[in-house]
């Protein structure tokens, strides 16, 4: 009887080293693809590990903004963040850095204001100043003061 192969399982670090190198190809051929790929890796991977998601959707709220989909790139910011605790948990070491890097709170705000959200983007401009994103944070929420 034939020895029975067990299952790779890779680490979460591999997983998004994958989920990246998946991405950067298939947005080769623009933000389409790209959300296709994040789709497909989403509908295929029921068990994506919370820290990939919370970069998958990340990039989903990117590709989306890129495509004028703002209600569904506010969905994904929203989603990203919730997964932000998660991320900080799997990557403890890294995840300061990795969360300079998001474009969720760019995206996030710039779809709620193109959905006439003030309040909402005024709020995702008080989160990146909570976690010291960086000055032009309050520039923007200065520049939103006005909907309070």
């Amino acid at each position: 009887m034939a020895k029975r192969n067990e299952p790779v399982r890779k680490s979460v670090k591999e997983i998004l080293e994958d989920l990246r190198a998946g991405h950067r190809e298939a947005a080769f051929s623009g933000p389409e693809s790209a959300l296709k790929y994040l789709r497909r890796t989403f509908d295929g991977q029921a068990s994506l590990p919370n820290a990939v998601k919370a970069l998958a959707y990340d990039l989903s709220a990117e590709a989306q903004a890129q495509g004028g989909q703002w209600e569904g790139c506010a969905e994904s910011v929203k989603l990203a963040l919730g997964y932000l605790p998660d991320l900080e948990a799997a990557f403890p070491h890294e995840y300061r850095r990795m969360l300079e890097g998001l474009n969720c709170f760019e995206r996030g705000i710039q779809a709620r204001s193109e959905l006439g959200d003030f309040h909402g983007a005024l709020e995702l401009c008080e989160q990146a100043i909570e976690l010291g994103l960086g000055a032009h944070y309050a520039a923007k929420r200065d520049s939103l003061d006005w909907a309070r």
